[in-house]
């Protein structure tokens, strides 16, 4: 009979060479610091696929934060700088947190796919000189909507902003739940730009926007498209990937790209001036801009792509959709939310105010 001093020592024993014998199966690495800590939007804005595909092919894992909101994400990475290596921000708030300080000015020669980049998206006012962020997804704003559910309504056909404040649109609009972006349509209407600081201009608008409460039935942010399937609303304001989710749901649904003009967008990674893992970030970095790779984030996402040696590998259909292949028309009729902070707070007060009334 074995004594039970040596049934513990063969029990140790075994689980040392098992031990051994997994981390050696495993490749014998250490992943302890083979890490990202990324910060961005949800609803699989990287997808997941994509980054598992990452993780598989370099060991590194992919630590993913979700936010809803560039100033989430601001307040985030200005209180803790160190604690994230990466973040996907709109271009007004790359602009905001490289002149606070708190980027990495990016080492290109570590980012070779960057070459990738179409032109047209690079030398953009929020880093004119590329050294501090990389397009990763563009888009627009725009109307989608039930022309048949706007005739039954007895409605006029909806061509710009301003056909929004029809009284038979009554309790039939969804809008992005954003004070900039409800407030800029709400300029537009008026033929004002975007971020308008007249108090004069400003006033007027107030006015207006408090004019369109009946006929908003929803404020959403992440699936504006899902009160349009349902029939709950017949047009709706909203990114031009969640358009493309709509139409294909739903192939009545039809844009409409306002003659007033529209806001595009384009997201972009910015790396912390104290990231932690800035190696690997970069290995990351390089990973989406490799053409493929790009083109398929395109397809699951419904995002423009930036990746101008991508545009091969994109589907047919994506190619000649214009809600993700935009004409030269509509990108010249789009401009730039410029200089956000500077009517943030004003825009705040006026969108809190208006929303007390729902």
């Amino acid at each position: 009979m074995i004594s039970t001093k040596i049934k513990k020592i063969l029990v140790l024993t075994f689980c040392a060479v098992f031990f051994v014998f997994a981390f050696v199966g495993c490749g014998g690495k250490d992943n302890g610091n083979k890490q990202i800590n990324l910060m961005t939007w949800g609803g699989d804005f990287i997808p997941r696929e994509i980054i598992n595909q990452f993780e598989e092919e370099t060991g590194i894992k992919v630590n993913y934060k979700e936010v809803t909101s560039n100033e989430e994400m601001q307040s985030l990475l200005e209180a803790n700088p160190d604690q994230y290596d990466l973040a996907v921000v709109t271009d007004y708030m790359v602009d905001i947190l490289r002149q606070n300080g708190y980027l990495e000015k990016l080492d290109k020669g570590k980012i070779p796919n960057f070459a990738n980049i179409n032109p047209v998206y690079q030398g953009n006012y929020y880093d004119e000189n590329d050294e501090y962020s990389i397009p990763y997804a563009v888009s627009i704003s725009f109307l989608l909507v039930n022309p048949e559910g706007v005739a039954a309504l007895g409605a006029d056909p909806i061509t710009s902003y301003k056909d929004l404040w029809q009284e038979e649109l009554k309790d039939s609009i969804v809008l992005i739940d954003w004070s900039v972006e409800v407030i800029g349509l709400v300029l537009k209407s008026l033929g004002y730009e975007y971020n308008e600081t007249d108090p004069v201009k400003v006033a007027e608008a107030k006015e207006k926007l408090f004019e369109l409460k009946d006929n908003i039935v929803r404020f959403e942010t992440n699936t504006p498209e899902d009160s349009l399937i349902s029939g709950e609303a017949v047009a709706g304001f909203m990114y031009s990937n969640q358009a493309v989710k709509g139409q294909a749901a739903d192939p009545k649904l039809q844009p409409v790209f306002p003659e007033e003009g529209m806001p595009i967008y384009i997201d972009c990674f910015v790396m912390s001036k104290d990231a932690p893992n800035k190696d690997n970030a970069y290995q990351f970095l390089n990973f989406l801009l490799e053409p493929e790779i790009s083109a398929k984030i395109s397809e699951l996402t419904n995002f423009s792509n930036a990746n101008k040696a991508a545009e091969e590998f994109l589907p047919e259909d994506f190619k000649n959709n214009p809600m993700l292949n935009f004409p030269d028309e509509v990108i010249k009729n789009t401009s730039f939310y410029i200089g956000v902070a500077e009517v943030y707070e004003e825009y705040e007060h006026i969108y809190s105010e208006f929303k007390m009334q729902f």
